[in-house]
């Protein structure tokens, strides 16, 4: 009895020992990751409301023009990888559906001085459309999606509105 009373106080001072880091090795804490900073782009219109011209292309009825100004502020730089646009026809900026087998046609043409917006830097973006609509009347409203990327590959998708009036 004696024997088996030792045999079990051995044990638990082993498992104690364990359990208190009783290997005689040390650690010492690791660091966690410094999160990477997001870029914080403002996308400024100009003018805010795009102004609606007769088309000079006998191939569409109307036409506008508008520049997009995108602003860093938090210094992180992004690469502009695609800009899409679409226009749809609106009336009091409120897109109208047009009626079943009418679509709007249009083209458009992108203007900018490169593809890379600096850490705090700004670039100007400019866009002229041309178009026809379905259905009577002018107004448009345009949607740009801009798929900007950052130095680490991840993805900063920003879209603005913009009405043609």
């Amino acid at each position: 009895m004696f024997r088996r009373a030792m045999m079990v106080a051995a044990a638990l001072a082993a498992l104690s020992l364990g359990a208190c880091g009783g290997s005689g090795t040390t650690t010492s804490p690791t660091a966690s990751p410094t999160p990477t900073a997001t870029p914080v782009v403002t996308i400024v219109t100009n003018p805010p409301e795009a102004p609606i011209t007769a088309s000079t292309d006998p191939g569409y009825q109307w036409a506008t023009s508008f520049s997009l100004t995108l602003t860093e502020s938090a210094g992180v730089a992004v690469n502009i990888r695609s800009v899409n646009a679409n226009l749809q026809q609106a009336a009091g900026g409120i897109v109208v559906t047009p009626p079943t087998g009418l679509a709007e046609a249009f083209r458009y043409e992108v203007k900018s001085p490169g593809n890379r917006l600096a850490a705090s830097g700004t670039l100007t973006i400019g866009f002229t459309f041309l178009y026809t609509l379905p259905q009577p009347g002018e107004e448009a409203l345009v949607t740009v999606t801009l798929n900007l990327y950052d130095d680490s590959g991840n993805a900063h998708p920003q879209t603005v509105q913009v009405k043609v009036v």
